[in-house]
């Protein structure tokens, strides 16, 4: 492994992930006449080292990176609930090289929430592929004495003034998550506390500060396996791989309950449709690879079915409006 491989593997060390890395093969080819690429690609990840979106973004790359035979650099651009990272791509040269890979925060949530991005996720951004399904598993600290959703909902109608659910900032996926639990459970009322960093939220939660919150399997596997955290529910229409026995909270509930995000390529609108379809195509191919597909299914978010570009734009635009739908559910804004 050539120092440059290392570099990019490293990253990953001390996660989860880590193992599929080293299992995930691919042929190195070309994939254009052009000669595209011809150099690396940056992928812009708008959210920290070590979390959920960027975690994936370099197992993807990885395989990314053999089939179009080229280095893959993941740049994290945390900030702003994405907004940041999102900006700097929206800016940059449409020449192929330079990718973003978020999530429905960025592309269909934020837009309904800060009236001043400089950037508009459909005008500026080109879809190229929606590659995982992000559904979000309900946890409560072990400590709590709380097993199932049943009980957390005895627990709050019975604390009324101490229930608490943490998310990762107003009008997030997870604050969204929460609080249409909270009105599904008949308890409206509980407190939201809304936090800067992911990780504060679990940090919180285990110590006994927060009754409950949402995150995904892959940030949270590790701490329920550890006994510090016990896992209720999924936030999603099927019940998850990784933990087949953990219901969903409209099985559990008995109601209509299905909110999932997702992860997705894009890249600045005007990039060469040649590029754009040599990156897509390379995706599609990675995201088949038997063993990706059982690792992220065992991470718990599950791969999306290939979609034509014209499928594609629909979902974007359909998203969008769904989850704008939500926002205004929520009532939420960037300075609530």
């Amino acid at each position: 492994m050539n120092k440059q491989r290392r570099g990019f593997c490293s990253a990953l060390a001390a996660t989860p992930l880590f193992a599929a890395i080293a299992t995930i093969g691919a042929p190195m080819r070309a994939f254009a006449a052009s000669g595209y690429p011809d150099k690396p690609i940056t992928v812009i990840v708008p959210f920290a080292p070590g979390g959920n979106t960027d975690i994936i973004a370099r197992l993807i790359g990885k395989g990314l990176g053999s089939r179009l035979n080229t280095n893959i650099v993941v740049e994290n651009r945390a900030g702003a609930g994405g907004n940041i990272g999102a900006s700097t791509a929206a800016r940059a040269k449409n020449d192929g090289y330079t990718v973003v890979y978020s999530t429905a925060t960025t592309f269909a949530i934020n837009p309904h929430i800060y009236t001043n991005l400089n950037f508009d996720p459909i005008k500026d951004f080109t879809p190229v592929a929606v590659t995982i399904k992000v559904p979000v598993v309900l946890v409560v600290s072990a400590q709590s004495g709380i097993k199932t959703l049943d009980d957390l909902v005895k627990h709050v109608k019975a604390n009324p003034n101490k229930a608490s659910y943490g998310s990762n900032g107003n009008g997030t996926s997870s604050h969204i998550a929460c609080h249409v639990l909270a009105q599904k459970m008949g308890t409206p009322g509980v407190l939201h506390v809304p936090y800067k960093q992911g990780p504060q939220v679990l940090t919180d939660l285990t110590g006994g500060q927060l009754t409950y919150a949402f995150d995904a399997w892959s940030v949270l596997g590790p701490q329920v396996k550890a006994g510090r955290l016990v896992a209720l529910a999924v936030s999603g229409a099927e019940r998850l791989k990784a933990i087949p026995d953990v219901p969903t909270v409209a099985e559990a509930l008995k109601t209509d309950y299905d909110i999932v995000t997702w992860n997705a390529f894009c890249v600045p609108s005007g990039t060469p449709e040649a590029d754009v379809k040599t990156l897509r195509q390379a995706i599609v191919e990675t995201m088949a690879e038997p063993g990706l597909t059982e690792r992220l299914e065992g991470e718990g978010v599950p791969p999306y079915a290939p979609m034509s570009p014209q499928e594609t734009q629909a979902f974007f635009t359909s998203e969008f409006e769904k989850w704008g739908k939500l926002v205004k559910l929520v009532g939420a804004d960037a300075t609530s």
